[in-house]
């Protein structure tokens, strides 16, 4: 591994990898290890920092430099490796990306009234949004059923 390989993940970054290795914990019925990195995700989730630029328009800027560039990068990468797991990963990734990046196409000509009287929903295991009164039945994505999908709280949207 070349130096210019490693960094020091941030803390988002590291809550988020705490948190999915809870998760597959939890899938292999290792209930202490899970209650571990639960504890390392919720402390990583208080040191969490707000970006100043966070708006529309750079999160539309993230998605789509997502889509044209990370996305390939990362399925090379996984192909490279013969890492089927992070193939599967990345195509669900890519999906949720593209029906995210739809959402807030039709937010900026909607503006607040896409959310008026409805819920917004995400799926635990690819990060599908849904905007609805109630979940899908099953996430179309990654096929989970509906109890992986979670309500967000209005204040947050």
């Amino acid at each position: 591994m070349e130096e210019d390989d490693m960094r020091q993940l941030s803390a988002e970054e590291l809550g988020a990898l705490c948190s999915n290795l809870q998760k597959a914990c939890t899938k292999q019925l290792r209930s202490e290890e899970a209650a571990l990195f639960a504890v390392l995700a919720s402390y990583y989730d208080k040191q969490r920092t707000t970006k100043a630029d966070c708006d529309y328009n750079a999160l539309l800027d993230a998605i789509n430099k997502d889509l044209s560039e990370g996305f390939k990068d990362a399925s090379k990468a996984a192909e490279d490796a013969n890492d089927r797991g992070a193939k599967r990963a990345l195509v669900w990734g890519e999906k949720a990306s593209k029906l995210l990046q739809a959402l807030m196409m039709r937010y900026e000509k909607q503006g607040s009234a896409l959310l008026e009287n409805t819920n917004v929903w995400v799926c635990e295991i690819c990060g599908f949004v849904y905007v609805g009164d109630t979940p899908p039945s099953v996430c179309p994505i990654c096929k989970v059923p509906s109890f992986k999908i979670h309500p967000i709280q209005k204040e947050a949207v």
